[in-house]
């Protein structure tokens, strides 16, 4: 397996590669559904919308679940939604062993950041709630700066507050929202299989290395 040296920050995707999010993203979204009389969806529907976003997810459940123009409802479907899951985001579950692994890479001595899209009021909540936030150096969310991931500019955000150089750095995510933003930021790109990837490949020449799970990430910095 790939190793990687002189590597000073790890920064983690939270949607499906640090934080089982999907249930309680599906619980919003189907609450948000049934109150605009629309028919509620299977999980695994719901699953597959998850990673571009909550405006993507809304969008697409309106859109699987009626044949009406999801703008028309998206005002309301969006207000609906954001009352649901502030109720139950907090509840998401790390994945196991993420905690250990997080623990590992601080005796490292390494700075780690959670990079992620979602808004700051779930972001902290969720961090906050699981204890994950005592390990990170930073969080950046989806209203932290003006461009959200695969644009570059939150990795790019990271390094400056971190002081690292991005080939100091590697991006762990899930989707290719990650792979873009690790690629165009000149990071190293790291990916987990069992995250959130709406049904595209994560398989690409601009990924350094995918892992089957976050421990292997121990093993490869040196």
């Amino acid at each position: 397996m790939k190793k990687f040296t002189n590597i000073k920050s790890v920064f983690f995707d939270l949607d499906g590669t640090l934080f089982d999010t999907a249930p309680e993203l599906s619980f919003a979204t189907n609450q948000m559904l049934k109150d605009i009389d629309l028919q509620e969806l299977e999980s695994d529907i719901i699953k597959s919308f998850i990673g571009k976003g909550a405006d993507n997810l809304i969008r697409k459940s309106i859109s699987y679940s009626s044949r009406q123009d999801p703008e028309v409802l998206f005002k309301k479907a969006r207000k609906l939604f954001d009352k649901y899951y502030i109720l139950n985001a907090a509840q998401s579950l790390p994945y196991d062993g993420a905690e250990d692994v997080l623990m590992k890479l601080k005796k490292k001595k390494l700075s780690l950041a959670c990079v992620t899209n979602k808004p700051e009021i779930y972001t902290q909540a969720i961090l906050e709630e699981s204890g994950l936030i005592y390990y990170l150096d930073l969080v950046v969310s989806g209203d932290t700066v003006s461009r959200k991931k695969p644009d570059p500019m939150q990795l790019q955000y990271s390094c400056e507050k971190l002081e690292v150089e991005p080939k100091q750095a590697i991006m762990v995510g899930d989707s290719c929202n990650d792979i873009e933003a690790g690629f165009s930021a000149g990071t190293y790109v790291v990916t987990v299989p069992y995250g959130y990837q709406y049904g595209q490949s994560i398989e690409s020449d601009k990924v350094d290395l995918a892992i089957k799970n976050l421990n292997d990430l121990v093993t490869i910095i040196n």
